[in-house]
């Protein structure tokens, strides 16, 4: 009789050590990320060293130039900041999120993950119209008093800060909320049996076991802001320059590919390292989305201890229980305050999206659509957003086609190297986008790709796939092999099996998936700046002109239709799940 470990290799290809011919349907996507991210990064750095005329040139002058070397100090002041933030504000909004009731855990859920799903753009929209002199706060402060005239918030690091904050707040809070949901409440019951107060079984038992979610939503974090591009360039001063905005100078307004190219290179390598320097705490697949990558060791990841937290846990159990009881009671205060500080920015822009007023003031003197008819009456806008749509809808379908037969390839081919692999498909995900847009730019150069559709399709692909990829993946290992074992004892070969049993039961995460890879390319701005090349005009385009030109009002209808279509993606997915599971 098949042992159960073979029946289970026969369709995931968890076991044995040769390949099956699932493996096949995994190469178009291998190359596909070969091609299209491997191969331009490598030509990035050629082009930065010089090619064919071999120099470091452009290396030493990164050394060498004070302006440079501050833009680079501004980088990493700005993301030290903003994810220290992160984590403390983020922090105990999980914590909330994992242990409060079931109605204010869905209203949390919501605060965290219909900003997430909203376009970077519009929620650093949002900001502008919040922060500005003329903005919602300064005219609340003077309304109430509270100040004789507007303050200024923006074009300097308090706005530039205030909104990266608001942006990365869901990327720490979900990492640290998929942690602490897995820790065992049983263990920090028994801390209390054994006589710890609330806050000394928290810093000894359940704090501890959070840590690695607090590796991984510093790591993502801080590599995300790293790579910023639309806030900082939208909302900082000249003092705020960070090195995504240096090389979009270079590389867009100057032409000045190599140098771009060197400073792309220094900021992929600063990602590199610290991915490499947190995968010694955190497993980078369980980071990029996967608890256990594709094999079948059962490893829970590292646990963390040390002396100061015992000694930490020792000086908190002398306090007694009424400082936790008061911080228990505060806590669900402050996510909720901190969950409609999320869902705030987004409100406003809708409110004044229905405004009669033919500028952005607050508050409305009425209300009006006339926002939403000057967007539909203006070809200018109309035309962007087709746009926007062909050439989401091409991302989506080449990135959940690929994608899909990927995430096949990877299960049930038993490829070998198949963790590793599954690292380095995903890795876009992660990657600086701007450095990405480049070095694909330099690639799509020499084919006459960019400012076209379909190159700007492809490369949303790059980035959209990874995405497919994990939902996939994770439907796929939640599948009972025994289904599909029935239909072929039944007599149906392989193929009508799949087809039949195995399709029906993921089709609906394959519609998930396929709807937020569309979702991801038509909210995109920053490859739409590079691969563009000043001829093809996006929705999120004309938006970023429109926002540094002239603020109008019509914007805010357009970013309301955008969260509007968010909300959308986020009830759709919520709706498919149960079918998926």
């Amino acid at each position: 009789m098949m042992s159960k470990t073979t029946e289970r290799s026969r369709f995931s290809g968890k076991s044995g050590s040769e390949m099956t011919g699932w493996a096949w349907l995994a190469l178009p996507g291998i190359a596909f990320v070969v091609v299209l991210f491997l191969v331009p990064l490598g030509g990035m750095v050629l082009v930065s060293l010089g090619m064919p005329d071999w120099t470091v040139f452009h290396y030493a002058r990164l050394l060498d130039t004070t302006a440079y070397l501050s833009i680079m100090k501004t980088t990493l002041a700005i993301s030290v900041t903003v994810t220290a933030l992160a984590v403390v504000i983020g922090y105990p909004f999980a914590y909330v999120l994992t242990t409060s009731g079931k109605a204010l855990r869905t209203f949390l859920l919501i605060c965290v993950v219909l900003p997430y799903f909203t376009s970077v753009l519009v929620r650093t929209f949002a900001w502008l119209v919040l922060l500005g002199r003329g903005g919602v706060l300064n005219e609340i402060m003077l309304g109430l008093g509270l100040t004789s005239m507007p303050i200024q918030m923006l074009y300097n690091r308090f706005g530039v800060i205030v909104g990266m904050v608001h942006i990365v707040l869901p990327m720490i809070i979900l990492p640290l909320y998929t942690v602490m949901s897995g820790i065992d409440g049983r263990l920090v019951r028994a801390a209390r049996a054994c006589g710890a107060s609330p806050a000394g079984a928290f810093v000894s038992v359940f704090f501890p076991l959070s840590v690695p979610g607090v590796v991984a939503g510093v790591m993502l974090v801080f590599i995300y802001c790293l790579g910023f591009y639309i806030t900082p360039a939208l909302m900082g001063g000249l003092s705020d320059t960070m090195i995504t905005m240096a090389i979009s100078s270079q590389v867009v307004d100057q032409l000045n590919w190599a140098f771009g190219s060197a400073l792309s290179v220094v900021l992929l390598a600063s990602v590199v390292a610290l991915l490499w320097i947190g995968s010694r705490f955190f497993p980078l697949d369980r980071l990029l989305g996967l608890k256990r990558g594709l094999s079948t060791a059962s490893g829970e990841g590292h646990h963390v201890s040390s002396l100061w937290l015992t000694g930490l846990a020792a000086a908190v159990n002398r306090l007694g229980d009424t400082g936790p009881a008061f911080g228990a009671r505060l806590l669900p205060v402050f996510a909720f305050v901190v969950g409609l500080m999320l869902l705030a920015p987004g409100a406003v822009i809708t409110y004044l999206s229905f405004s009669s007023a033919k500028y952005l003031v607050f508050p409305a003197p009425g209300f009006s659509l006339h926002n939403y008819q000057a967007y539909l009456s203006d070809p200018t806008w109309l035309r962007a957003t087709f746009v926007s749509l062909r050439v989401a809808v091409l991302a989506g379908l080449i990135a959940t086609i690929l994608g899909t037969l990927l995430s096949l390839g990877l299960m049930r081919g038993n490829l070998p190297g198949r963790n590793g692999l599954l690292i380095l498909l995903l890795t876009p995900i992660i990657m600086p986008t701007v450095v990405v847009a480049v070095a694909i730019y330099f690639l799509f150069v020499q084919f006459g790709l960019q400012g076209t559709e379909i190159g700007l399709a492809i490369a949303h692909a790059v980035y959209a796939m990874p995405f497919v990829v994990v939902i996939v993946l994770t439907s796929l290992q939640s599948l009972n092999p025994s289904l599909e074992k029935a239909g072929l004892s039944l007599g149906a070969n392989p193929v009508a099996a799949f087809r039949t049993i195995t399709f029906p039961l993921i089709r609906p995460t394959l519609i998930v998936a396929g709807f937020f890879a569309f979702l991801n390319s038509f909210d995109d701005v920053v490859y739409a700046l590079f691969l563009g090349a000043g001829k093809l005009n996006t929705l999120p385009m004309r938006m970023w002109e429109g926002i540094k030109q002239d603020v109008s009002p019509t914007i805010s209808a357009v970013a309301t239709l955008q969260m509007l279509l968010a909300a959308l993606a986020i009830t759709l997915g919520s709706l498919m799940t149960p079918r998926a599971k």
